[in-house]
């Protein structure tokens, strides 16, 4: 049969006898914009997945209940100033601004207060962590020793780097070590943002998203890349610089694992984190919009519409609502409701409450939408392959016996706050009394002699009508407060000293005097016991800075290009310096040790580095290298201006080590022996006498003397000194 006879409709023929199984036109494949997720990257997962997930978070949110009310009200003592109680000048009609309320009789009002919550939290962070350590790094693997260093280098340069890819981990820390001291948790969460999605590779999209629209030519082709440019600018916002990120993340943002004991989350088998992200940033990237309707189907489940309302039903429910952030209903909210002008900025406040569910058992993590369990917005496969899994670093300063699970230690003396408060009010009061609660003997003088007593001071001079022999505080006064005759219930140092002895801030830490009668063996004692408190958190912090920087590293160590990290560190890195997976990172073996966050004065850590450098100077003949390494790490630490790299050290080690094998007794036919002495030069020849014994020396000056060239009688006399040490220890041996 020839080509002719073959129908030409036989394509269309057979698709028609397949009916519904017949094959569909290939469409293009569409390239995919850097601000979107790749919908063919998908991990399946099991519809059922949300519910469990959403079952667990009530699950630790009834387990953390009575926790996280007591967290609460710690930080509300915390943030509590006098503001409620003063006026500003705008009210009263402008008549004056403070704390002119007061209590002008007896009631529940207190007007005025001392917070010693937030006294003692202040105080706590300086000396907990008044700058940011030094990590050091050590391999246990001779060959990675060198990786090592530079691993610690660039790890300490990006801990105290602001810029990007620096973490800026000081105000971090501290920010969590005022939390910590609340509430007795707090965390810092890291990760890496790669250079795909982030807002170096967003911004050169936008520009060739430009450099496109110039150049087209259709009103289709026009309108698609307005639209890619407008979801681009959506994302853009929110989207940041490549390379590593530390943030600080609330307690009541992270719910662990119930069953978990161990607050480092090495038991722990499930983490969720509660955040709030743009709702155009999520709508731009994890779904698309079907048509012109306003609905947007997920990427992750095509045939999933995305809520991204909140459910009328949902309003009421406070679990749902987040510090700053109201609620909304799209039905009824519009931007006037809000306080926006327009719909465009009420579109880019709206924000998404999600919860990012982190999978030890399959090491996954899935982020679910708040409002909507029914699929996953999107699920990672072991994101980050940290060796813990979690990127997350809990900080705590003492334990309880029933678990992770605590409250802060605010939370033991708020009592002893309110009597404070109670006691600084009632003083007040009385104050108030003695000033307007005055009295007069009517019967001595009347009412206008009172008045121009009381009235105070006009610039005149002013007659009283009393009796010659009565003195005017007899009949003008005031009498003290009922309560005053107790005067002892209103002394607040028992209470001071409750509150030190939970809080680890006593006589020291807040720079109080001692008392006259206190002895130098109580003031040490008192000084010994506050430092030991506080060496205990520091120790909990160094610990701490130490994971989190161990987890930066792997991070570097699996993402950072040379180019970047030469940039970071010099050119040293060039030959050192390797990407390595997770599993080539675990044969390492490093450890690594936060170093020291205090910051004692100049004077102090100068001089204690001196005296530690007279003890050790006792031992430099013995020991030179090790010794003098030693003072100069001393001295490196006390003196700021002073910056001795590894390099230095090494260079100092060998010249060191070449002095010391200078100094040994030289060999024959060894350089400095005596094959050296007949060609060693006049200089040469006294430094080797001037080693030399006295006796040694007598002789060598004789021979000289006799006429022996002085080579020759250097030359002699170590000669017989050695055959002489040759003969005695032969005699030793055999006994």
């Amino acid at each position: 049969m020839t080509d002719e006879t073959i129908p030409t409709d036989v394509d269309a023929n057979i698709n028609e006898s397949l009916g519904e199984n017949a094959p569909k036109k290939r469409a293009r494949k569409k390239a995919t914009p850097s601000y979107q997720v790749i919908g063919d990257s998908k991990i399946p997962v099991s519809k059922a997945t949300g519910l469990v997930w959403k079952s667990r978070l009530s699950q630790a949110r009834k387990h953390t209940e009575n926790v996280a009310e007591a967290w609460s009200e710690a930080i509300r003592y915390f943030n509590n100033d006098q503001l409620g109680h003063r006026v500003s000048k705008g009210r009263l009609g402008g008549v004056a601004s403070g704390n002119v309320v007061g209590n002008q009789r007896l009631n529940a009002n207190i007007t005025e207060t001392e917070n010693v919550v937030f006294a003692n939290v202040t105080t706590m962070v300086p000396a907990l962590y008044a700058r940011n350590p030094e990590a050091e790094f050590t391999s246990n693997v001779e060959s990675k020793k060198r990786l090592a260093t530079i691993t610690e280098r660039l790890v300490n340069v990006i801990g105290g780097q602001q810029a990007s890819p620096g973490i800026n981990l000081k105000p971090k820390a501290k920010r969590c070590v005022v939390t910590c001291l609340l509430t007795n948790r707090a965390w810092i969460k890291i990760g890496w943002i790669t250079r795909e999605e982030s807002s170096e590779k967003a911004l050169a999209d936008l520009a060739s998203l430009a450099k496109q629209l110039e150049k087209a030519k259709t009103p289709k082709k026009i309108i698609e890349i307005e639209g890619r440019l407008q979801a681009l600018e959506e994302s853009i916002d929110t989207l940041q610089p490549s390379g590593p990120f530390a943030m600080v993340k609330s307690p009541f943002d992270i719910m662990v694992d119930p069953n978990a004991k161990e607050i480092d989350l090495s038991d722990a088998n499930w983490l969720i984190e509660k955040d709030m992200i743009p709702t155009e940033f999520i709508l731009a990237k994890y779904a698309t919009e079907k048509g012109k309707t306003g609905e947007f189907k997920s990427i992750y489940a095509p045939t999933h519409i995305m809520k991204i309302q909140v459910d009328g039903d949902d309003i009421s429910n406070t679990d749902n609502s987040i510090d700053n952030f109201s609620l909304f209903d799209q039905e009824k909210d519009t931007a006037k409701s809000f306080g926006f002008n327009d719909d465009v900025s009420f579109d880019k406040a709206k924000m998404t409450e999600v919860f990012k569910v982190w999978d030890k058992v399959t090491r996954r993590m899935l982020m679910f939408n708040g409002k909507d369990w029914t699929w996953p917005i999107w699920v990672w496969d072991d994101p980050l392959q940290l060796d813990t899994f979690f990127p997350y670093y809990p900080l705590t300063f003492f334990e309880s016996p029933k678990g992770p699970l605590t409250k802060g230690e605010v939370t033991y003396y708020l009592d002893q706050q309110d009597s404070i408060n109670e006691i600084t009010d009632e003083k007040r009061r009385a104050r108030r009394w003695a000033r307007r609660n005055v009295f007069f003997n009517q019967n001595v003088i009347n009412q206008a002699d009172v008045s121009a007593v009381i009235n105070g001071d006009d610039g005149t001079v002013r007659g009283l009508n009393i009796p010659i022999e009565v003195k005017l505080s007899d009949v003008i006064g005031t009498i003290p407060t009922p309560s005053f005759q107790f005067e002892s219930l209103f002394n607040k140092e028992e209470i001071y000293r409750a509150i030190d002895r939970i809080s680890s801030v006593g006589t020291v830490l807040r720079g109080e005097q001692f008392k006259t009668n206190t002895n130098k063996a109580a003031v040490a004692a008192n000084s010994q016991a506050a430092n030991m408190r506080v060496d205990e958190k520091g120790d909990q912090i160094e610990d701490w800075i130490g994971a989190i920087y161990w987890g930066i590293a792997q991070l570097c160590l699996m993402n950072m290009p040379l180019e970047d990290v030469v940039k970071l560190i010099g050119e040293e890195a060039q030959d050192v310096w390797e990407n390595l997976s997770k599993d080539e990172i675990s044969d390492l073996s490093q450890k690594v040790v936060g170093g020291s966050t205090k910051k004692p004065t100049s004077a102090a850590k100068k001089e204690e580095a001196l005296e530690f450098g007279q003890v050790l100077g006792q031992f430099v003949n013995a020991a030179p290298g090790p010794v003098l390494k030693l003072m100069l790490q001393v001295m490196e630490k006390a003196f700021d201006e002073v910056t001795l790299r590894e390099e230095d050290f090494i260079e100092l080690q060998k010249a060191i080590d070449q002095q010391a094998g200078g100094q040994q007794p030289p060999q024959e036919g060894q350089p400095g022996g005596q094959n050296d002495i007949s060609t060693a030069s006049p200089e040469q020849l006294k430094q080797v006498l001037a080693k030399l014994p006295p006796e040694l020396k007598q002789q060598v000056q004789s021979a000289i003397n006799s006429g022996v060239s002085p080579q020759e009688a250097l030359k002699s006399v170590i000669q017989q000194a050695e055959q002489q040490a040759g003969q005695q220890q032969a005699p030793a041996q055999l006994q």
